[in-house]
């Protein structure tokens, strides 16, 4: 009789807390309806509530109030996808409802993608990424976001490379993350750096496969510094003799190298006879940093945005 109590007065309170968590909801959203509506256009978003005044109507119910956000943010994103392409309001949209619930991770990773590829603001997208990584300091996509945000709109190596570092020792990182950020590090610090973070990563307690996969990059960065290395050495060797060496080694012989490094997959370096160019003679392609038509001509644009805003400056 008394576990039939207990069991009915559960049920009785879950019933009750679920109807409470609705009631608050709508109240909610009925509050900011009339807030939104107060200001003009009940429609179209033209005015966004401040966070202190959207905890207060959510009466303790901040994650069931940023649901709701959330689904007008996507309705609100969906609607100017679908027409004018401009979203004047999408940054403060998804900075509400991480305010309301910093937990929620796909927010961040929606904005931290289209606030800067198609609403065209990565400021506004790099620092929403940089709130999530403080209030989920162990999403390694997170930082990821952040880091390739960095190297692709901002051109800034140093904060790429220390970001995607970062990214890639986290818990549950993909074996690309580490793939990029030593990309990106050996073209901020060398290959040589690079491969002292790769030697790092690999004493942090990869998996046997992980380790694998290190050893291979190294290798490839390895086989990148070398050829730079030994191509130096052929254009050196073609302005003193107006011809290209017919090996490595006479490349030593004549005093342009101490010594001729050893390919790091076991083979030979080879010199093309007709271009002066390197390579291995196992046929393995050196590692190093890609880039993209569209990343340098978003680069050429932003360049040439700063060059004309500082030329207005001045006149």
């Amino acid at each position: 009789m008394v576990r039939s109590f207990q069991s009915a007065l559960r049920a009785v309170s879950t019933v009750v807390g679920a109807s409470l968590l609705v009631m608050a909801v709508l109240w909610s959203d009925g509050m900011l309806q009339l807030q939104l509506a107060a200001v003009g256009e009940p429609v179209e978003l033209i005015y966004l509530p401040p966070t202190p005044f959207l905890r207060a109507v959510s009466l303790g119910y901040e994650h069931a109030l940023a649901d709701v956000l959330w689904f007008r943010t996507i309705s609100y994103f969906g609607r100017h996808y679908r027409n004018d392409r401009l979203y004047p309001w999408l940054a403060s949209m998804c900075d509400a409802v991480t305010d309301l619930d910093p937990s929620a991770e796909h927010v961040y990773r929606f904005g931290g993608l289209i606030l800067p590829w198609e609403a065209a603001f990565v400021d506004d997208g790099i620092a929403l990424l940089k709130k999530g990584t403080r209030n989920l300091p162990q999403s390694w996509e997170l930082r990821y976001m952040l880091g390739f945000s960095y190297y692709f709109f901002r051109d800034d190596i140093e904060a790429a490379s220390r970001t995607l570092r970062d990214a890639s020792l986290l818990r549950g990182a993909p074996e690309f993350v580490s793939r990029l950020a030593a990309l990106v590090y050996a073209a901020h610090e060398g290959p040589n750096r690079a491969i002292g973070f790769l030697a790092e990563l690999e004493r942090s307690g990869m998996s046997e496969e992980m380790r694998g996969v290190i050893h291979q990059r190294m290798r490839e960065l390895a086989l990148a510094r070398d050829i730079d290395q030994l191509e130096a050495a052929v254009k050196g060797f073609e302005r003193r003799f107006a011809r290209f060496p017919a090996d490595v080694h006479e490349l030593v012989s004549m005093g342009l190298l101490t010594s001729v490094p050893p390919e790091p997959f076991g083979g030979q370096y080879v010199i093309d006879a007709r271009t002066g160019q390197v390579r291995s003679s196992l046929g393995k392609k050196p590692w190093r940093l890609g880039s993209s038509r569209t990343r340098e001509e978003l680069l050429k644009r932003q360049h040439r945005e700063d060059s004309d805003e500082a030329h207005r400056g001045t006149d």
